[in-house]
């Protein structure tokens, strides 16, 4: 889905990032901080509260492209991949173990969302090798799908540039819903 994000809200969510990434504790496969909402809000509660108002626009959209049932959103961030760094192939509730896919540590993801915030890079492509499918970030790209292993995708290397985009897991179960 196309230009569901704005600019303005791309170059706030990317200014965001680079604002108060340092203060967060989590880090993505690269080693790269990833600015989760209980960070945001404990610095800048306004912009928190912006950030999960998109959240919940984004949801909507999901629901709705996809025809799921009621979603409620269970963890998002807003993250950036530098040049050299990459995601392998993966999935996002699921992982392979003996040549086969088992529940991983977050279970209770049933779709996932990525919006993207920018496309000044070179690499890092929206991979889905078992689909045969490619998707170049541009900025307000929305990409939704299910979380198994059917969708399993991975970001090859980005070249140059900074890769930024805001992901967001979704799940069924209102009782595993993120905590506002």
């Amino acid at each position: 889905m196309e230009n569901i994000l704005s600019l303005q809200e791309c170059r706030f969510l990317v200014a965001l990032y680079d604002q108060y990434s340092e203060l967060a504790c989590s880090k993505d496969y690269n080693c790269r901080p990833l600015l989760d909402y209980y960070t945001l809000r404990g610095v800048d509660s306004k912009s928190a509260s912006s950030v999960c108002d998109i959240t919940l626009r984004l949801k909507e959209k999901i629901e709705t492209h996809l025809s799921t049932s009621e979603l409620f959103v269970e963890s998002f961030f807003v993250g950036c991949i530098w040049p050299g760094d990459s995601h392998i192939p993966h999935a996002d509730n699921e992982r392979r173990e003996h040549r086969r896919w088992v529940p991983n540590h977050t279970p209770q993801r049933d779709y996932t969302g990525l919006a993207y915030l920018n496309d000044d890079f070179t690499g890092g492509e929206l991979v889905f090798p078992d689909l045969d499918v490619v998707i170049a970030p541009k900025p307000g790209l929305l990409v939704g799908f299910p979380s198994n292993h059917k969708f399993a995708h991975a970001v090859p290397k980005v070249l140059s540039g900074k890769r930024y985009s805001l992901p967001i897991w979704f799940t069924v179960n209102s009782a595993k819903a993120m905590q506002v």
